[in-house]
């Protein structure tokens, strides 16, 4: 997730659709489903510590796994890896068995000796789909497993946007309407902000250099005056009207077209971003066995069916998409949309080098849209 909030700030808050479509948060279910489970588990000798983004379980899953093993899983939040990233770093940070960072940022928190390698021989990776295996965020899996994956796109209104949107130029393009103007959501991700003005001049972002990152600023900053919000993607003012436009991704759109089904969801061209959310375990897991076991329960195919029911992300399971049941609402929507072309989208892999200018640009268009 980039904003999961998510997708961060940079994803969309990583909120359950469940909510949307009638469900209960994860936290609040599984407290009053099982309300003496963290008061009994306290007297064991059991515990897992997880660090992970809000909402990111399945509380049925989480009483499973409680009931089998008997050990609640404490589970503390973040909403953008950068937070992440900041409170692993520092002492704050210690006594975490698992983590869930974005794929782009495996290789930032291995080489700063946060993460330690995976024991493959204690983990199944049987069920899990190949093509999510192996990737040049993390070759071999050496310290990362997948959990999901996601994609940038954007939610609209088309009779407010006055067309189809089907690159970022026309995002841009229908942000400056008068009738849009003023009712756009950004993501509070640097690079989801600004790897779409990347792509228009033709630039990779994970090679573009900081004078390329820099030389976005102005086009960027002359757009934040249509922005109407970088905060978490609500799918509310979409149903209200308040945003008609909003970067997005896909679990967030499928939430606000249940509650509004005349938006509209595209990946736009001519590239945009693909993420995946990886199991990780932290250096200095002080319950590394229970994390090993834990990992292996989430990663089975029966679990991995209903997390994705749950979350509206694909879990990393192969064949999923046959896999789930036959009433499961929008469900294409969950893979990211039918026809979605993944050999036009990229993971964001964080260069030291570069992140710092991102960020700086981020800082500029939303002083320059006033929030």
């Amino acid at each position: 997730m980039t904003d999961h909030s998510p997708l961060t700030g940079s994803r969309l808050s990583r909120r359950t659709i469940l909510g949307l479509l009638g469900g209960v948060s994860a936290t609040a279910a599984f407290a009053t489903a099982f309300p003496g489970i963290r008061r009994a588990n306290a007297a064991t000798t059991g515990a897992l510590n997880i660090y992970s983004w809000p909402d990111y379980f399945s509380a049925d899953d989480l009483a499973a796994y409680a009931a089998k093993s008997g050990v609640t899983p404490n589970i503390a939040t973040y909403n953008s890896n950068e937070d992440m990233f900041a409170k692993l770093s520092s002492p704050a940070g210690s006594g975490f068995d698992i983590v869930i960072p974005s794929s782009g940022w495996i290789k930032q928190l291995a080489d700063k000796n946060l993460l330690q390698p995976l024991d493959h021989s204690k983990i199944d990776f049987s069920a899990l789909d190949p093509s999510l295996l192996n990737r040049n965020d993390d070759p071999g899996n050496k310290y990362s497993i997948p959990k999901d994956w996601g994609v940038l796109g954007v939610v609209y209104d088309p009779d407010a946007v006055g067309g189809e949107i089907k690159t970022w130029q026309d995002f841009f393009d229908a942000g400056a309407k008068p009738n849009v103007s003023g009712k756009i959501r950004l993501t509070k991700s640097a690079s989801e902000t600004v790897g779409p003005a990347l792509w228009l001049a033709g630039k990779d972002w994970n090679t573009a250099t900081v004078d390329d990152i820099k030389g976005t600023a102005d086009f960027l900053k002359g757009f934040a005056k249509h922005v109407k919000t970088f905060s978490s993607f609500d799918p509310a003012a979409l149903a209200s009207g308040a945003i008609v436009l909003a970067q997005a991704n896909q679990s967030a759109a499928r939430g606000a077209i249940a509650q509004n089904p005349k938006l509209k969801w595209v990946v736009p061209g001519p590239w945009s971003e693909i993420w995946v959310d990886s199991y990780a375990i932290a250096a200095g897991a002080p319950n590394l066995d229970q994390a090993y076991d834990f990992l292996n329960f989430f990663l089975s195919p029966d679990i991995q069916v209903k997390e994705t029911q749950y979350i509206g992300y694909p879990a990393a399971i192969a064949g999923l998409q046959g896999k789930l049941p036959a009433d499961v609402k929008n469900a294409d929507l969950i893979f990211g949309g039918a026809g979605l072309d993944f050999s036009k989208l990229t993971t964001f892999i964080v260069n030291p080098d570069t992140i710092a200018a991102y960020q700086d640009v981020q800082n500029q268009v939303q002083a320059a849209a006033g929030g």
